[in-house]
């Protein structure tokens, strides 16, 4: 049996337990296809396969992984009729990919489809790229205004566009990418763009969340639900539905129309970031649950791979991380001072290997003329002294848990606490002081404005991990959302959106991907929903099947619940990033005796534990108006607005 495809065995008697064909039934399968015998339903005789597999439940279309592209593929077919299951492996409070951890920025063609297409043919530079999809794609950047607008109804004039001129506060932290490399633009239409004024705050997530829920009549969605293989049609090759882990039970479900693969990238595969990308470790700053369960699956179909070696990150030296244990999740940091003056990366050695000072592109850096993702070694430090400590003591990823250097008054002394040979490090500082007193560094050129000469002590080295936003490589499809097999064909009914094989191959501009999501998430999601012709046939017996689950029978994103209260309890609503954080508060006498949390979908490590806080320090101030908790901005600011709404029906 190949890994990830689902091959059903039956017999008369015992459709579970028999040879799959005799050779009889083989050679006159081979017969009935040459006439082109469509199905027969019921019985012993002429049936398709499908009617061989015992299914557990049955939606016209089946969409695996709930991030952006999986939410836009759901709106889409929904919308064009068809009853749809959204499946994710990750439990409620973690449903979202990275599309929740994000910028929630958008890149923007501003309706100048030629600037558009002459900015993106650079970017792939000597990648090749099949015309199809490259007109697809640049045709949905160049419109993609409209397109949010319409398909979420939105207001285009809360759009945040960072262009020149513009007066939103959070336009300068985008405005890097608008656009990520100008010496390719031929004009200023690129842009990144935002659905309001703020970035890094779920909220786009949150519109195609609400968007799914708002059409419950026709998706169903069920988390902590990982489909672990494709049911394939061996003769055929067309994709029959998936099989389904769900509350301790293996279940077929069958999609008619089509199976939709949106479950992100493999930043959390190990063995495919060593594989493919060529490094022996990368800390993920997004969702924890990309794990390459899909490339597995859709191989195992036999799908070709595109784009494999392709992946982005962010911040600091080409995207670095504080240090964390294998399978959590990253935690990126920008500290300037630490990348200029008496400051240097060396690695488990003790030598330079890198240019502090280079700007990064989501991760990429500018080596030999091309802007690559660097390499990084097995262990890395940055390696500093008091004054650069003193000026970047504000920082505040200073202030964070998770800042641990070492220190030592000597540079022999700190070289044998990171592992490093002493006479090593005490000659790579001494080189790196005599380019910064020459303003010239023939290891690495670094700008001589940004070199310091190291003072006589302490000296400080903070281990650092290298770190990734997302891969970009996997299953490639064409300009229909298909999945394409090794012979460039489409694999029947299979489709794919999103970072699941993303149609980046060399530089990435900022919100590349989350126009990917909307613009392939729809085109998949339309192409899945249409009616398929019959499945061939066979010379078979079929099987009763027990559908229990059908459209609408079982969700898990529940909309609209209703609560109790007495007379002196008030409801209160918030948007936080799993989306709404109900709140009851109990008022007696003009005192705040209560506040209790309802409901809410916000990841139980960050903002769950956050809500502990923010109730006891609300009860305590007797108010709303509470301190955000670090590293929970968007749910501190949920529950605030829920208290205040509940608080304001007590006056």
């Amino acid at each position: 049996m190949e890994e990830g495809v689902m091959t059903v065995q039956y017999s008369r008697r015992s459709f579970m337990k028999g040879a799959l064909l005799s050779a009889a039934g083989a050679a006159g399968l081979g017969t009935l296809a040459a006439c082109g015998q469509t199905q027969t339903k019921g019985g012993d005789g002429v049936v398709s396969y499908d009617e061989t597999v015992v299914w557990n439940g049955r939606y016209d279309v089946v969409v695996v992984g709930f991030g952006a592209a999986g939410a836009c593929s759901s709106i889409t077919a929904a919308d064009e009729g068809a009853s749809v299951l959204l499946l994710d492996k990750a439990p409620k409070g973690f449903e979202g990919g990275n599309t929740r951890y994000c910028g929630q920025i958008f890149v923007n063609g501003r309706g100048d489809l030629e600037a558009t297409r002459a900015y993106y043919r650079s970017l792939f530079g000597e990648f090749a790229i099949d015309e199809d999809i490259f007109k697809v794609y640049v045709e949905g950047i160049a419109g993609i205004e409209d397109n949010f607008a319409n398909t979420f109804n939105l207001d285009k004039s809360e759009f945040v566009n960072a262009i020149e001129g513009s007066t939103a506060k959070t336009a300068m932290y985008v405005w890097e990418f608008s656009p990520e490399y100008p010496e390719f633009a031929v004009n200023d239409s690129l842009c990144v763009s935002m659905l309001h004024d703020g970035v890094s705050d779920a909220y786009l997530w949150g519109i195609e969340r609400q968007a799914v829920a708002d059409r419950k009549d026709k998706i169903d969605v069920w988390l902590e639900s990982p489909a672990t293989r494709l049911i394939q049609d061996p003769k055929s090759k067309t994709i029959l539905g998936v099989e389904v882990t769900r509350k301790g039970k293996t279940l077929n479900i069958r999609a008619e129309n089509g199976v939709v693969m949106t479950c992100g990238g493999f930043e959390n595969n190990k063995q495919m970031i060593q594989d493919y990308l060529g490094r022996s470790k990368l800390v993920p700053f997004g969702t924890v649950y990309n794990t390459g369960d899909g490339h597995k699956m859709c191989q195992a179909a036999g799908a070709e791979f595109w784009h494999m070696h392709a992946f982005e990150s962010a911040m600091n030296f080409g995207g670095a991380s504080f240090v964390c244990e294998e399978g959590k999740q990253g935690k990126t940091f920008s500290v300037a001072e630490l990348t200029t003056g008496s400051s240097i990366l060396v690695g488990t050695d003790g030598y330079r290997f890198f240019r502090e000072d280079v700007p990064s592109r989501h991760g990429h850096v500018y080596q030999n003329g091309v802007w690559e993702n660097p390499k990084f070694p097995e262990r890395v430090f940055i390696v500093y002294d008091q004054t650069s400590a003193d000026l970047a003591v504000k920082s505040p990823w200073f202030k964070s848990e998770d800042y641990h250097p070492e220190s030592a008054t000597t540079l022999a002394e700190l070289a044998q606490k990171i592992g490093a040979k002493s006479e090593v490090l005490e000659k790579t500082v001494a080189d790196f002081n005599s380019f910064a007193t020459a303003g010239y560094d023939p290891s690495f050129y670094r700008a001589a404005e940004s070199m310091r000469v190291f003072d006589n002590g302490p000296y400080y080295a903070w281990e650092i991990m290298p770190g990734l936003l997302n891969t970009q490589g996997g299953p490639q499809r064409n300009g229909n959302a298909e999945v394409l097999d090794a012979t460039g064909s489409p694999i029947p009914h299979l489709y794919s959106a999103g970072e699941f094989g993303g149609i980046c191959a060399n530089m990435y501009n900022g919100g590349g991907n989350m126009a990917e999501c909307l613009i392939f998430g729809q085109v998949a999601g339309k192409n899945a929903a249409k009616k398929k012709d019959p499945l061939d046939a066979y010379v078979v017996e079929a099987v009763a099947s027990d559908e229990m689950y059908t459209p609408g029978k079982e969700t898990d994103l529940e909309e609209g619940k209703s609560y109790e209260t007495t007379p002196n309890q008030y409801l209160g609503k918030g948007t936080g990033i799993g989306g709404d954080i109900v709140v009851r508060v109990t008022v007696n006498g003009g005192k705040i005796d209560n506040i209790e949390v309802l409901d809410h979908s916000e990841t139980p490590d960050r903002g769950g534990k956050a809500l502990e806080l923010l109730q006891q320090e609300a009860l305590d101030a007797q108010s709303a108006q509470i301190d955000v908790v670090s590293g929970a901005t968007v749910t501190s600011d949920a529950f605030k607005a829920a208290v205040e709404e509940a608080l304001s029906q007590a006056k």
